[in-house]
Formats: C-alpha cells, structure tokens, sequence
C-alpha cells in the first residue's frame, strides 16, 4: 500500500501556487515585450524565468525554494534593467536585439549575409513560400528582422508605389532608391551606418538644420535610401534646462 505524505504534499501544493503567483506578478514586472517575446533576448529571458520557476515547484525544502526565489527576483530585475538599458541605448539594442539584415536585393540573394545570419537557402524559400512566394527573384527587397520573420517587397509592388511627401508621410520601401538606411533614432547616429552610405557626419547636420533642427539631441529619426532621399523626424527635443 502506497504511504502518502501529507507534508511534502502540501508544501508542493504551495510551493506550485506561491511560484505561480510569483511568476505572474514578474512577468507583469517586466512588461508586455516579454509576453510576446519579440526579440531573442525576450525568449531567452523567458525560457530562464520558467526554468527558475520550474525549480522552485520541484523543490522540497523551503530554504532551496527560498533560494531560487531569489534567483528568479534577480534575474527579473537584471532583464528589467537590460529593457531599460535598451530603451537608453540604441547600441545596446543592437547588440542584444540585432538588427535588420537585407536577404534578398533585387532578386538576388545577399550570399555574406547569409552566411552571417546563417540562413540556409532552404530556410529562406521556407520563410518567402510562407508569405506567398516561390521563387526570390520575385523580391525586390528581402529583409530579415531581428524577431526572425522576414520582411519583403515584391518586385511589383515596388514598380507601382506612388511617389509621396517624405518628410509628412515616408514611404520606408524606398521605391527604386532601394530600403532606407536608419542613421539617426532617438538622437543617436550609427556611424557604422554613415559609412555604408558614403555620407559624411557634416551632411547629418546639414539635413537636420535644413528641416529645422539644432543638432542630434532634436532627432527622433533620420534614414536616407540610395537615391538620396530623407525622411527625417524632428519630434524629439531637448529637455528644457
């Protein structure tokens, strides 16, 4: 006849209700981006806090419980700081995010990038068949987001986009001039960036007095595509002293 303890199988009772709440009011902590799980750090930060969590219900005495709590509290608010940090720092975000990487130009495959991300090629017409495309020299631009869907503009619609104001309602498809290149968000210019685009730091500045700025501080968003175009947004402004 099989014994039942009463007391571990209450504390596993508990144990599993005080983590369950614990982990809900974390994950509420933490924010939204973390239930959608946007980036690979969001996955990764949530695939620990459930294995933190899974810890502590499979836990038999109390102290081992207490000290994956701790755990799991330190490391929510060590990916809390990290979302902060982020928010600050558009570095950062590169870094722990990524960034968008073109795929496919004009109906080409972008074969270094490939290899950077380590795409396949098999992968790749998996991901253009999802969105209803068989074959990449239908893609004008094929454009791999750090979240890991690909985003794409076919060939036609890229031929049919009508010409529109850049600066009150940009068109981020670039039309022939090709995709826009993020130079400046939230007042921070990617030097990296300006490089690639053979543009000098002097020309930054020039495009944002010619719409009205001061200097970086004032810059919410600055791209520019291979023709030349701008779309910049002057929203963002200093604090007052």
């Amino acid at each position: 006849m099989m014994h039942i303890h009463w007391g571990e199988l209450v504390f596993s009772t508990l144990s599993t209700l005080i983590t369950f709440t614990v982990l809900l009011i974390l994950v509420r902590w933490i924010g939204s981006t973390q239930l959608t799980q946007l980036t690979y750090f969001n996955w990764v930060a949530g695939a620990s806090m459930g294995n933190l969590a899974a810890n502590m219900m499979a836990t038999h005495d109390m102290a081992t419980w207490r000290n994956n709590l701790y755990a799991l509290v330190l490391f929510t608010a060590c990916a809390i700081a990290a979302a902060y940090l982020a928010l600050k720092s558009r570095r950062f975000r590169q870094v722990a995010s990524g960034e968008p990487i073109v795929l496919i130009h004009k109906g080409a495959l972008v074969r270094d990038n490939l290899r950077r991300t380590k795409v396949n090629v098999d992968v790749l017409m998996m991901l253009l068949r999802e969105k209803g495309y068989f074959s990449y020299d239908e893609i004008e631009y094929g454009i791999l987001e750090p979240t890991g869907n690909l985003s794409i503009l076919p060939v036609q619609a890229a031929q049919s986009v009508a010409k529109v104001d850049l600066v009150r309602k940009p068109d981020l498809s670039g039309e022939d001039g090709g995709p826009y290149i993020e130079l400046v968000v939230d007042g921070e210019l990617d030097r990296d960036k300006l490089a690639e685009t053979g543009r000098s730091e002097a020309w930054v500045e020039e495009q944002i007095r010619a719409h009205g700025g001061q200097g970086l501080e004032d810059v919410l968003y600055l791209a520019v595509n291979q023709r030349g175009d701008v779309v910049i947004d002057l929203h963002r402004r200093r604090p007052p002293a």
